[in-house]
């Protein structure tokens, strides 16, 4: 969580030129959508996911799909659409919420999501 701490220093940041902010805000994506990934926080004996097979339409292993199938199935081929739908979706409620919550608050989140649906691996 350091890395999301320092990349919202450098873009905050007066000095920082435009082209350390663009690498900040590319890497801050990046990591936001890491942690809000319950396999980036999972354990180490299914990294992330990799070591859990899974069945029906999104074949392979669990981090595949979830990276890439599951998001194709919700976008579909529209990203535009989907874009706009999401932004309709986000109320002043959850703006709120979002606002007064740090990056730990996230991980947790994701934590107890992986561990609530994680396979019996006994």
């Amino acid at each position: 969580m350091t890395a999301i701490q320092k990349d919202f220093e450098t873009l905050s940041s007066p000095t920082a030129s435009q082209k350390q902010k663009l690498l900040a805000l590319k890497f801050l994506g990046h990591w936001l959508g890491d942690i809000h990934q319950p396999l980036h926080v999972s354990f180490k004996d299914d990294r992330g996911g990799n070591e859990i097979d899974v069945t029906g339409e999104c074949t392979s292993n669990l981090h595949s799909a979830w990276d890439t199938c599951l998001v194709l199935a919700a976008v579909n081929e529209d990203v535009e659409d989907a874009a706009t739908d999401l932004m309709k979706s986000i109320t002043p409620a959850k703006i709120e919420k979002w606002t007064h919550s740090e990056a730990k608050d996230w991980a947790n989140e994701s934590f107890a999501i992986t561990v609530k649906h994680r396979p019996n691996t006994a």
